[in-house]
């Protein structure tokens, strides 16, 4: 895949302190981006953001392993016996 085809999230990183330090991750919008909008998006979550514990970033997504793969087909000998 090239550069201009890439898609990506912009991610939102929550950290917890209690009890432990722990860390929440969100997909913004659930759906991915290019890289000029993703950019975009970015640094106006970032410039609006006032929560020190939040922090975003970008995520390149990968289809590769799943534009390749096959179907998985049933056999006779998978079929579940009662």
């Amino acid at each position: 895949m090239t550069t201009k085809n890439k898609k990506y999230f912009v991610i939102e990183k929550t950290k917890y302190s209690y009890p432990n330090e722990n860390f929440k991750y969100n997909i913004m919008k659930d759906i991915e981006f290019d890289l000029i909008t993703a950019s975009k998006m970015l640094v106006a979550y970032e410039q609006l953001n006032d929560n020190e514990n939040k922090t975003y970033h970008l995520q390149s997504v990968d289809l590769s392993t799943s534009i390749d793969e096959q179907p998985l087909l049933l056999t006779k000998d998978m079929e579940v016996k009662q």
